[in-house]
């Protein structure tokens, strides 16, 4: 395999998603570092990740990431190895890592958006078909040497990516590779009841506040909401805490897109579900952003009832 070969000839590795991490990126990134500590003892491997939420910490490895990269890292020395998870361009790399991946003697980028130019790093492992990068990642690696605390990391990933397998992305590949973490003794049931089903109790009065804000547009095919920063500061959440109100919004039915924003870093972060006909993809690229043709991403520096209309306006033409 070819991720193997990358290691045996490393002595350190460092491993870098993307800003704002969600399942997808957690489970790939601890997969990742697990299947190192687990095979390669020689190895001194870091995760670097930026917050992400606290359930996520069920996985064996999450909590040892540290929040971001200095030029003091692995003793101010160029890591010799630098995985790059389910992450499309530099400027989405978090922890600040964009300037120690460039550094590296070799790098893998392991992903799957079709935003990807597929020449980010020395190896590119990218299939915008997968599911997720949890699913790219595992169809890479010697299966045989996959422990049960690296499935669990991978199945987490896939789970949030597939919206537990109801989402388009999920493939026959993608169901034969859980079947295989299964096979691993995953703790399947507690992962996606308590990472994926479940959330603080903080999360369930904003996204219900959410819910009965949101409106709809364009005769009902589209159903949006945002959120300010003085409601935030009003049921005291951050901006980890809004990641999935996106997908509950997507559950009115009749819609065709689910549009969310809420601040991040003083813009507004905008998050855009699809069903069936709508490449948010390429409405996310007028925005800076990206991802997937039913699920992607960007940002905006207006109001976000300018931005909204914006958007409305993008998806009526696809429509």
């Amino acid at each position: 395999m070819k991720i193997d070969e990358f290691l045996s000839e490393a002595s350190s590795v460092a491993i870098f998603g993307h800003v704002r991490p969600d399942g997808d990126c957690v489970g790939s990134t601890t997969g990742i570092y697990n299947y190192i500590k687990d095979n390669y003892p020689g190895i001194g491997v870091d995760l670097y990740l930026e917050n992400f939420p606290e359930s996520y910490k069920i996985l064996r490895g999450a909590s040892d990431a540290h929040s971001a990269w200095t030029a003091e890292s692995n003793n101010g020395k160029p890591y010799d190895l630098v995985f790059l998870m389910d992450t499309p361009s530099f400027e989405r790399v978090g922890a600040n890592g964009a300037e120690c991946i460039r550094s590296a003697k070799k790098t893998i980028n392991i992903d799957h958006h079709i935003s990807n130019p597929l020449n980010l790093c020395t190896l590119n492992l990218v299939e915008p078909e997968a599911s997720s990068a949890s699913e790219e990642l595992y169809v890479n690696l010697d299966k045989s040497k996959v422990s049960k605390e690296a499935a669990n990391s991978m199945y987490l990933g896939i789970v949030h990516d597939t919206g537990a397998f109801k989402f388009s992305c999920t493939g026959k590949r993608t169901m034969q590779v859980v079947g295989d973490l299964i096979e691993k003794g995953i703790d399947f049931a507690k992962i996606v009841n308590e990472t994926y089903y479940t959330r603080t109790y903080k999360q369930t009065l904003v996204t219900g506040f959410v819910m009965e804000h949101c409106k709809l547009g364009l005769d009902g095919k589209v159903v949006y909401a945002y959120i300010t920063p003085e409601d935030m500061a009003r049921f005291d959440v951050t901006p980890v805490e809004l990641s999935n109100v996106i997908d509950t919004i997507r559950e009115v039915g009749g819609t065709e897109v689910a549009l969310f924003l809420y601040p991040v870093n003083g813009k507004y972060k905008i998050s855009l579900r699809s069903n069936y006909i709508v490449d948010v993809n390429a409405i996310a690229r007028e925005f800076g952003g990206g991802g997937h043709t039913r699920a992607a991403g960007g940002d905006s520096s207006d109001a976000p009832e300018i931005t909204i209309e914006k958007i409305l306006g993008l998806i009526r033409q696809q429509l």
